[in-house]
């Protein structure tokens, strides 16, 4: 038996080569060489595929222990480290957060008239490999679309594709966008109605919370205006802006647990919800009829005097510090704030640039003048120089004074404004030296108060500090810091200092009131949205000015100023004004020689109801004076104290002037305008055009009343081109006249354009109408006198006719009744 050698390694021992001749009888020794070589050969075979498998399990273990440990990591990275992101993350999956908008609040006028609401309007978007119809092209829905809304052709061709099925244009991989925004109500509807008769498809509308300002420019930069700015309504300005968290109020919302794919809330889920607060509502004290009141008589003071910084008007209570009306020229539209602002011409407004438009608006017409811009107050400071001495007991009103020049340094004298013309006044108490308006005298004053004493006064009126009015941007006067004697000296009678009106009328209701000096206010309450008071803003006394004993007295001296002084012009019949004008010169740059005029005024002086600001900012032509402030304020308190049912208290005087007759100028062959130029001339009488094709170059055949008629002052006088006959002459129905007095009875016909005529009844002008010369709804001409009997005897006013028209006694729509116009002052007819 022969065994196989076997080395220390465990490996067969290599034979030494043999001969491969095969040797006889040997064959099966060579078989069973053969057959251990083999067997070695599978041996070795097998531990190789244990070593290979030895080193793929190895490495299998080391890659999942490798995954294990990853996902431990990530593990504990996501519910440890990271733990609040991937909840977050988990939950948004699962759970949906529906918002709920509040509604901002309204602001009303006193009386409850919305000034600002809410309102939608819309984004029309699209998906434009949606858009399709099985009626019209796709070119007839773009045409249609750009008729409709307005949009650009070009625009609507980059977003809706030829082919919704091509997908090599890029216009298909477009999920969706806008195509217009600020679409209005009706238009959007107009479209939809189109899109739904055409069956088109792949539009859409989005509604966006707008703010709607129900009077357009009304009170303009005290409203203000608030803007979408994608998320809710901001306030930008005005009372928007103020009392902008006061409207916004809060959003609401519902977190709820939802189905991934229907959206659906899912049952017996806990949702968390948090209701709409809407926000609450302003109630302001501004009247929209005096508001409209006090605008219509800036504008006619802007568009005649042409300012070069605008005109201002505030009327306020002098008693609670309420704002009833706020002007401030030019003013915007709330509606469209970017658009042409009053006073700019179209032709003007179109030649400016996009940037040149923005920059004008926000300097000229979205600064409301009346709080955020300052001016030299001239004249009317003297009322409170006046006040300091009366209160410090240094002077009386019959102390004699001289208003000489007077030498304040050696390059400065004080001077009478009459010096320039005809000399100063000379000699004269103080009393006719305020009626005077008389600048040295009160330089005298101020010396004797002193430097110290004046300037703590100053202080005290607040003029140093806002007056913290509930409107954004309120400037401050601007005075010296550390004044001298000569400051003081000038600023006695208003100037080298600068106040904001809305300071400067502020302390004159401090006089008026009795020396309480109070923070002005444009909101009167707030209220939620249910209508409940919830903050009511009540009047805020600063501090006491002065005593009682002395506002009386600079009240005395402000009616003499307007009964026998330099503010005639402010005078209204039945009404009792007293004030101060002023005249305040530019001395430097390029405006020198530009006067800011201004007048501040109270009515009716017995018992005051409103004061009155109005200040016309350097009119293009300087020759005009503080007379046109005065005839501007003058017929803002004719018109609000009517409004407001105030009852004129008539002199004697003012009685005889209120009957005074005019004759009707002739003006035939005149043209119509020259017309009306030549008999407002004569009386004031107003003008009508008698026929509706007239215009101002019609030529004039004749009138009614005619020559041979004397008219009352501002009475009707029709006019009519040549070859009327009596049938196509102008009629009217007469009012009931029964019970009232006889302004009531001039103002009643003028309304109707008639004429009245007292006749005989004159010594009972003081009386109420008994009687009409025609009866109450008959038809005459325009024009016709009404002859009316006055008596002191009561009488039953109980109307009995049929057909009544709106008589003085009677407001508009608005709240507002009519009243005379000033003397001289034409309407839009003449």
């Amino acid at each position: 038996m022969q065994h196989t050698p076997i080395n220390n390694s465990r490996e067969p021992v290599k034979r030494p080569p043999e001969s491969h001749k095969a040797i006889p009888g040997k064959e099966h020794i060579q078989s069973a060489d053969e057959a251990v070589e083999k067997k070695g050969r599978t041996h070795v075979k097998r531990i190789k595929s244990s070593v290979f498998a030895k080193g793929w399990i190895a490495v299998v273990a080391a890659a999942v222990f490798a995954y294990s440990g990853y996902l431990v990591y990530n593990l504990y990275r996501t519910t440890v480290t990271d733990y609040d992101k991937y909840a977050r993350a988990a939950a948004n999956e699962q759970w949906t957060l529906m918002t709920y908008s509040a509604k901002r609040g309204v602001i009303y006028d006193s009386n409850g008239t919305p000034l600002a609401s809410n309102t939608y309007d819309f984004t029309v978007i699209c998906s434009p490999k949606m858009i399709t119809s099985t009626e019209i092209s796709r070119e007839e829905i773009m045409q249609n679309a750009v008729a409709i809304l307005g949009v650009d052709y070009e625009k609507l061709d980059k977003i809706i594709p030829v082919d919704p099925t091509d997908k090599t244009d890029p216009r298909n991989d477009v999920a969706g966008c806008d195509v217009i925004k600020n679409v209005p109500q009706e238009t959007k509807d107009q479209f939809d109605k189109f899109l739904k008769d055409n069956k088109v498809k792949g539009f859409g509308f989005v509604a966006v919370p707008q703010r709607y300002y129900n009077y357009g420019s009304l009170a303009s930069q005290v409203v203000g205006y608030a803007k979408n700015d994608g998320v809710s309504l901001n306030g930008l300005y005005g009372l928007e802006a103020y009392y902008n968290d006061v409207l916004s109020g809060e959003d609401g919302y519902r977190y709820s647990e939802t189905d991934e794919i229907t959206g659906g809330v899912l049952p017996y889920s806990d949702a968390t919800t948090i209701p709409v607060s809407d926000g609450n509502n302003v109630v302001t004290n501004i009247d929209i009829s005096i508001q409209r009141i006090a605008e219509d008589a800036a504008k006619d003071a802007y568009d005649k005097y042409d300012p070069i910084d605008g005109v201002c008007a505030i009327v306020m209570n002098p008693y609670t510090g309420a704002v009833y009306a706020m002007v401030s020229l030019p003013n915007f539209d709330c509606n469209d704030p970017y658009g042409k602002p009053y006073g700019v011409g179209q032709e003007a407004w179109n030649y400016m640039s996009a940037d040149d438009k923005v920059q004008y608006v926000m300097k000229n017409a979205w600064r409301n003048r009346c709080v955020s811009d300052t001016y030299e107050p001239g004249s009317t400071f003297k009322s409170l120089t006046t006040c300091m001495a009366f209160e410090e007991n240094l002077t009386n009103e019959e102390e004699i004074f001289s208003d000489a020049p007077i030498a304040i340094s050696s390059k400065h004298t004080i001077s009478c404004w009459a010096q320039k013309s005809y000399g100063n006044h000379g000699l004269e108490p103080l009393r006719k030296a305020f009626e005077n308006s008389c600048n040295p005298v009160f330089t005298q004053l101020a010396y004797r108060i002193g430097l110290s004493k004046y300037y703590s006064y100053v202080r005290m009126l607040g003029f140093y500090e806002p007056t913290g009015i509930d409107l954004p941007a309120e400037g401050k006067g601007i005075f010296h810091k550390e004044p001298t004697t000569v400051d003081m000296a000038v600023l006695a009678y208003g100037e080298s200092s600068t106040v904001t009106p809305i300071q400067l009328i502020t302390s004159y209701c401090a006089i008026i009131n009795g020396g309480n000096l109070l923070v002005p206010h444009i909101a009167k309450y707030i209220t939620d949205p249910d209508g409940n008071i919830v903050d009511e803003i009540e009047p805020e006394v600063v501090r006491t000015v002065f005593s009682e004993n002395t506002c009386k007295r600079v009240r005395t001296l402000m009616e003499g100023v307007v009964n026998d002084g330099t503010g005639s012009a402010g005078k209204v019949d039945g009404y009792a004004v007293a004030g101060k004008t002023s005249t305040s010169t530019i001395d430097v740059g390029e405006l020198k020689g530009a006067h800011v005029l201004s007048f501040s005024c109270y009515a009716p002086s017995y018992d005051p109801k409103i004061a009155v600001l109005v200040v016309i900012n350097k009119p293009r032509d300087n020759s005009v004076g503080s007379s046109a402030a005065a005839s501007t304020a003058a017929r803002i308190v004719e018109e609000t104290l009517s409004y407001m049912g105030v009852q004129r208290r008539f002199s004697a005087a003012e009685y005889e002037k209120m009957t005074q007759k005019y004759y009707v100028q002739e003006v035939e062959g005149y043209t119509a305008a020259r017309a009306s130029s030549a008999i407002s001339k004569v009386g004031g009488h107003t003008t009508v055009y008698g026929t509706l094709d007239m215009n101002s170059e019609t030529i004039i055949g004749s009138t009614y009343p005619n020559i041979y008629h004397d008219l009352y002052k501002n009475s009707i006088v029709i006019l009519y081109p040549a070859g009327i006959t009596k049938e196509q002459m102008l009629t009217t129905r007469v009012p009931n006249l029964i019970g009232m007095s006889a302004l009531e009875c001039i103002d009643a016909l003028r309304k109707v354009n008639l004429n009245c005529d007292f006749g005989d009844s004159e010594s009972q002008i003081t009386g109420v109408c008994v009687a009409q010369s025609s009866a109450s709804g008959s038809t005459v001409f325009a024009g016709e006198i009404i002859k009316v009997t006055l008596s002191t005897v009561a009488v039953n006013t109980e109307q009995t006719e049929e057909t009544t028209v709106s008589t003085g006694g009677e407001y508009d729509e608005d709240g507002r009744m009519d009243a005379l116009p000033p003397e001289g002052r034409r309407d839009e007819d003449g």
